[in-house]
């Protein structure tokens, strides 16, 4: 699990958008700060057969080679595309307290739901991106991320290379979670009230939710101003995990689509999902393991390659479709391979949003 540090991080801004500095995480609607998970690869759910295409690579530090699989193909390798099947699976959670919160409903105070507000959002929809001035794409966000991340690669031999999610993805009809009042309850919110589920009671619910869905796609379960709390603690906005073994494993990423105003920070509409769908890119079946690191809101060594944790709440603005959404900075791999600079990622930088100036702390 991962919170906010106590310090702020000053975000230096790409030249092509617009940063969000942050300081202390404050929120007067819920009792704990932003923070994000991974559930462990559940190797006893059985999933069908295959699973979303991914390539293998390794880098090495201090001795020590490191393996990971990333999702597409390999950048190196010349310009393909990788078009993942998509499925936004809504759920609308009903409290004992009588609140539904529903993400197939417009939100509070606009006219767009949750899940119309996504699939318009620059997650699915293209835009041009151009962190520092460098044109990374005309594309969806976390493609234009990963293209960025090896850009040496991409900026030579593979300019035409991506990984996309579906478009148009698949909506599925909204699944109903009615909460036990053990397991769940609501609070004042900004605007609409803010859920609070167990995770562990969650969790059990996704298992039985995920039966029938091809291992080759992504199904994307989409909340609405609804977190997970562990440990009595909120508040969780999103994880990813796996099911099944290899070479047939069904990945999952799960995120809050949720109000402005919540926090202090500019976690709102798609920053959650943005945050899930890099991590799901970068480690989609949970097991990249890294050297040890520290940074940003992270101040408990933690060794995996979650490509948002050390950036959450960092975030940039995209206006598209008629709406001005917040998706949050990504790192790239040079950050946790501790890499000196210039990096092989584009400008030669640690992030997305140029947010570090050097790589990641040893712990």
């Amino acid at each position: 699990m991962r919170k906010f540090a106590e310090a702020g991080v000053l975000v230096l801004l790409a030249t092509a958008v617009t940063g969000v500095a942050f300081g202390q995480v404050r929120s007067r609607f819920v009792d704990g700060p932003p923070m994000f998970t991974t559930l462990p690869p559940d190797q006893s759910v059985d999933a069908a057969a295959g699973s979303v295409t991914s390539w293998n690579g390794s880098f090495a530090t201090a001795g020590t080679t490191y393996n990971f699989t990333m999702v597409g193909t390999d950048p190196a390798l010349g310009s393909q595309t990788s078009i993942i099947p998509t499925t936004i699976i809504p759920l609308i959670f009903k409290f004992s307290d009588g609140t539904t919160l529903d993400p197939t409903q417009p939100a509070c105070g606009v006219t767009n739901s949750a899940v119309t507000s996504v699939v318009n959002s620059p997650i699915f929809q293209s835009s041009d991106f151009t962190p520092g001035g460098t044109d990374v794409g005309n594309t969806q966000y976390v493609d234009a991320f990963q293209r960025a991340n090896f850009w040496n690669s991409v900026s030579t031999v593979s300019p035409n290379y991506h990984v996309l999610l579906q478009n148009p993805a698949a909506v599925n009809p909204a699944v109903t979670l009615t909460v036990p009042k053990l397991f769940g309850h609501t609070v004042t919110g900004p605007c609409a009230r803010i859920g609070e589920v167990s995770i562990a009671y969650f969790s059990l619910q996704l298992r039985k939710l995920i039966s029938g869905i091809p291992s080759t796609s992504l199904p994307i379960f989409l909340t609405y101003n609804t977190f997970f709390t562990q440990g009595g603690g909120c508040c969780i906005l999103g994880f990813h995990t796996a099911y099944g073994t290899a070479p047939n494993q069904l990945t999952v990423s799960v995120a809050a689509y949720s109000d402005p105003g919540i926090f202090s920070v500019p976690i709102e509409d798609i920053h959650a999902l943005s945050h899930e769908i890099g991590e799901w890119m970068d480690d989609p079946f949970v097991n990249n393991a890294t050297p040890g690191w520290t940074g940003g809101q992270v101040t408990s060594c933690q060794r995996n390659l979650e490509v948002g944790d050390p950036v959450t709440g960092i975030a940039f603005q995209v206006t598209m479709n008629g709406q001005t959404y917040h998706p949050e900075d990504l790192v790239f791999l040079p950050w946790f391979a501790k890499a000196s600079a210039p990096t092989q990622s584009v400008n030669g930088w640690y992030t997305f949003l140029n947010s570090y100036s050097a790589p990641s702390a040893t712990c």
